[in-house]
């Protein structure tokens, strides 16, 4: 069953006609197999009620083309005219089957692909990750052609699943998402299916989820799986979820795993983009309110008043009146912090990041944190910008 609106009725773009041309190429090739097997032995009449997979059925036609082809040049052949007229028909029509059926196949995967280039197109024009994971199950359903849905969360070797959507609301899945309310988390053992997908890093398909050791048992009770795809989420390459996807009415094929496998990569990059660009706005807004408190600073010194005393006669009125001064001379920061400290807290001024000093200072990354939460502990500053206000309104005012 293809994506269908919520009333029931297939969407203007609904591929019908792709699924029904599948339909006549699968009788089609079924009959041709059996109507071979007399000629070329019994193994090729056994055609699983399943085999609804193109690629699987042209892999079985491919053998019986070449078993055609052997048993037409023996001489047994050769010396039955009859026979040789049926050998000479059947691989014909076998191989006139699977020239359509690549045909076909490569025609759905080209039609498909660019449905997924157009459902990920509104996609890259968000810039929360909140936002893209909230659109991903809807996304698949509209782009990828999926009757069903579920996204999850892997954190280390748990399995959490999170969301699920269907192009129906009936009480199967109701069911399945009252299910996945209970079961907070699910241990990845070396066993299971999604275990392997977190260490190979390639997704999944499963034809026949009750005889197949790999399916979890209680998520294949809970939602019914019986023939479903499944692929790993890997921005920046480290699996942080999994998209599990399947048809209605109709077992999932090779087809349906590359076109999830598709978009799966390419959500991922979509993922690690908006996370980046998240990082960075709240860089900017730390670099802005740090480049606001240095003008702030300068501000100060430029305004100020010459005076002809004493900088230790300065009355306590002159200091601050937001926060407490830490201390009135920069022969004062010399007795608080250590000199380390002060090395760090003077490329801090400079508008140096942690890994910048690390390396003017020949230090670890972890080492510099360490310092700067010492310095604004000391300083009594909330952050960054506090302190560089305080290193420069005692060190230039000083001078």
């Amino acid at each position: 069953m293809r994506a269908q609106s919520r009333d029931g009725r297939h969407d203007a773009g609904s591929p019908a006609r792709p699924a029904v041309r599948h339909s006549e190429l699968v009788d089609r090739g079924r009959k041709v197999l059996e109507a071979a097997a007399h000629l070329t032995g019994p193994e090729h009449a056994v055609v699983p009620d399943a085999m609804h997979d193109l690629a699987a059925l042209d892999d079985r036609l491919a053998v019986l083309t070449s078993a055609l082809r052997d048993r037409l040049v023996s001489r047994s052949a050769l010396a039955d005219g009859v026979e040789a007229v049926g050998l000479g028909t059947s691989l014909a029509d076998a191989l006139d089957v699977r020239h359509e059926i690549h045909d076909h196949l490569s025609h759905e995967r080209l039609r498909r692909l660019d449905a997924v280039e157009a459902g990920l197109s509104p996609l890259r024009k968000l810039r929360h990750p909140e936002e893209l994971l909230n659109r991903a199950c809807e996304t698949v359903l509209s782009s990828c052609g999926f009757d069903r849905v579920m996204l999850s969360r892997v954190e280390g070797s748990v399995w959490r699943p999170w969301k699920s959507r269907a192009v129906t609301d009936r009480e199967p899945e109701r069911a399945f998402r009252e299910w996945m309310r209970g079961v907070p988390e699910i241990q990845l053992d070396h066993l299971t299916l999604e275990s392997e997908m977190v260490r190979c890093h390639r997704p999944a398909l499963v034809t026949d989820g009750e005889h197949d050791p790999r399916v979890h048992r209680p998520l294949l009770e809970a939602s019914g799986l019986r023939s479903y795809v499944a692929a790993p989420l890997m921005p920046a390459g480290r699996v942080i979820g999994f998209l599990h996807a399947d048809h209605a009415s109709a077992p999932v094929t090779s087809l349906d795993l590359d076109v999830l496998w598709a978009f799966t990569r390419a959500f991922g990059q979509l993922f690690e983009r908006t996370v980046l660009l998240a990082r960075l706005g709240e860089q900017r807004a730390k670099v802005q309110a740090a480049m606001e408190t240095l003008g702030n600073v300068l501000g100060d010194l430029a305004a100020a008043e010459i005076e002809l005393i004493p900088r230790a006669s300065a009355t306590a009125s002159d200091s601050r009146t937001d926060r407490p001064p830490v201390h009135s001379s920069s022969a004062a920061l010399e007795s608080l912090l250590t000199p380390r400290e002060l090395e760090v807290l003077s490329l801090m001024a400079t508008g140096a990041t942690n890994d910048r000093i690390a390396e003017q200072l020949v230090i670890s990354n972890g080492t510099v944190k360490s310092h700067v939460k010492r310095i604004l502990r000391k300083l009594r500053a909330e952050n960054r910008g506090e302190a560089i206000y305080d290193y420069l309104h005692l060190t230039i005012t000083d001078s």
